[in-house]
């Protein structure tokens, strides 16, 4: 159950939030459709069908986790670091009854919103742009997808937790995040690259989210085992960022 603190610090981003709230769905919201757009029109002129689909709907479900992926890793990276460090936001928070596994879940749980809520404005592009064969499948993603905001934001914050500078995020995007976009399954199907890449991507987490929202969305059949495993792995990957951003942060901050 989360405690009323952690709520607390959710509800202080929310409301910091809420006064730039134009500005900052442009990257969060806009920014996803714009990829979708371009892509999808884009290389669907080209492309009339990827693994028996219409490559519109093949595209939206990996457009809904890029969406879900890159705003909570943004949020919890770039924006946490704001707080840690420049604007001593936790500083502040600490202070007060607040714990810092307090701090870490609200953070945590706000960072899976700004995931969220991204790749819930791309299904609503891609159902009306006809992305979405499956509309019972489609909401059925969103649970999904915000499970997998929670661990791409724990793995965020991991690498906060590490960040001594913002070049420190270079090391982040480059390695973690533009692999993700790439070879996790957005564009083209996984088993069309490189064996040693192949093997790679399905260390990703983003891999194993696409695995289970695009036969949902696209109304295919599921692997009972095959999603139980990618759900495992996603709930096991965001216990250990959890974990490794808080025993990090505890040592940089009270030892």
């Amino acid at each position: 159950m989360i405690s009323r603190q952690a709520y607390a610090v959710w509800l202080r981003n929310y409301l910091t939030w809420k006064k730039m709230i134009w500005s900052s769905l442009v990257t969060n919201v806009v920014n996803p459709v714009i990829f979708l757009y371009a892509f999808g029109f884009g290389l669907g002129r080209v492309i009339d069908t990827m693994a028996g689909v219409p490559y519109m709907a093949f595209i939206v479900p990996g457009m809904m986790a890029y969406g879900a992926m890159f705003s909570s890793s943004f949020e919890a990276t770039i924006s946490a670091y704001a707080r840690f460090r420049i604007q001593q936001t936790w500083d502040a928070m600490l202070s007060t009854p607040v714990t810092l596994a307090e701090v870490l879940t609200g953070e945590l749980l706000w960072s899976a919103f700004k995931g969220f809520l991204s790749c819930a404005a791309v299904f609503v592009v891609g159902v009306l742009w006809g992305g979405v064969p499956s509309i019972m499948g489609g909401v059925l993603t969103l649970p999904v997808l915000f499970l997998a905001s929670v661990t791409f934001a724990a793995c965020g914050l991991a690498a906060t937790a590490h960040a001594k500078s913002w070049e420190f995020f270079s090391y982040f995007f480059t390695f973690w995040i533009t692999p993700m976009f790439m070879f996790s399954g957005v564009f083209f199907e996984v088993d069309r690259y490189p064996h040693v890449i192949q093997m790679i991507s399905w260390v990703l987490p983003m891999t194993h989210v696409i695995a289970i929202v695009r036969p949902l969305s696209v109304g295919m059949p599921l692997d009972v085992t095959a999603v139980s495993g990618h759900l495992a792995y996603l709930i096991v990957l965001a216990a250990a960022g959890s974990v490794l951003a808080h025993y990090r942060l505890k040592r940089r901050l009270f030892d």
